[in-house]
């Protein structure tokens, strides 16, 4: 029941969000100021305090870190061969690869760590988050562009610099960083700022996952059903069992290894849609991607922390 617990609220939330929205309770204007709020302002406030205020040498897990690059690249590397053998055409494939690896870190994973491990698990995870988005951007790039076969010229690539300015423009990113070196520093944080920061970030997983359910378009998901249940699969639960297997190889255990399970186990990242519509990926197949994997990532990351216990892991 405790994992039960932990897993089902975040996604329930998440519902009332999607609900919200289809009744007009929030409107698509709403949504769109809102997640500009979390994503601009109140992420980053909650991943600066938690990592800045932590013991970053204690919180940093290098091998979450690696074993999540690792199980990431080897979905991308696999998605390419997969998307041509499944016979799409460019702008499907651009959509299915990127779907299979990139996941919702921060409205997703970030809730159900605090949920599942508690404060402590929340520093681990958002440490983790700032070592993996500029690789899962950086992918992104490349799954939208290369089954184009396009050369970076022209209009492509300007928009591929548009989107690398992006990713060094982070705030997610930036904030991550920003705290770490706090951290290492051992700066002090007047109570001030502390508490205000507290303010912020007491106020930011509830938006966001409210925010997130509004976010999901079940108008645009109708198309490409069994693609995008395959790319799905691929994102929670191929995914996540090579990065736990690399965990377990590597030694990783306990909490460190929860955490691994739940970010690696997160569904489709909602901005896939909107990198599909920017870098000539099928827009409509990345929404419904999105909608498979966060309703199936509901009852995975729940099976997986159950077979974790169940191995005494």
């Amino acid at each position: 029941m405790d994992i039960l617990q932990s897993v089902f609220p975040v996604f329930l939330v998440i519902a009332i969000g999607a609900t919200a929205r289809r009744y007009r309770f929030i409107d698509e204007p709403f949504v769109h100021t809102a997640n500009a709020l979390v994503y601009y302002l109140l992420l980053p406030a909650l991943l600066f305090h938690e990592i800045g205020t932590s013991d970053f040498l204690q919180a940093f897990s290098a091998p979450l870190v690696i074993g999540g690059y690792a199980a990431t690249t080897t979905v991308f590397l696999l998605a390419f061969p997969l998307s041509r053998r499944m016979g799409l055409v460019p702008a499907e494939r651009g959509a299915f690869i990127q779907g299979a690896f990139r996941a919702n870190l921060a409205y997703v994973g970030l809730p159900i760590v605090l949920n599942a491990v508690g404060v402590e698990g929340l520093r681990k995870a958002g440490i983790l988050l700032g070592f993996m988005v500029p690789l899962l951007n950086v992918l992104a790039i490349m799954a939208l562009l290369l089954p184009h076969k396009e050369r970076l010229e022209g209009r492509a690539w300007e928009r591929t610099r548009n989107v690398s300015i992006q990713i060094v423009t982070n705030p997610l990113i930036i904030a991550s960083f920003l705290g770490i070196a706090w951290s290492l520093f051992r700066l002090p944080l007047p109570g001030l700022f502390r508490n205000t920061l507290k303010i912020l970030s007491s106020a930011t997983l509830p938006l966001s996952l409210l925010c997130l359910g509004g976010s999901i378009s079940f108008e645009r998901a109708r198309t490409g059903f069994s693609t995008a249940a395959a790319a799905a699969a691929m994102k929670v639960v191929l995914l996540t069992g090579l990065g736990l297997a690399a965990y377990r190889w590597m030694g990783v255990s306990g909490d460190d290894l929860r955490i691994g399970a739940i970010m690696l186990g997160c569904p489709t990242a909602v901005i896939t849609y909107v990198m599909a519509t920017q870098l000539k990926g099928d827009p409509d197949l990345a929404a419904t991607i999105i909608v498979v994997s966060t309703a199936a990532s509901a009852f995975t990351i729940t099976g997986w922390l159950f077979f974790l216990r169940g191995m005494g892991w």
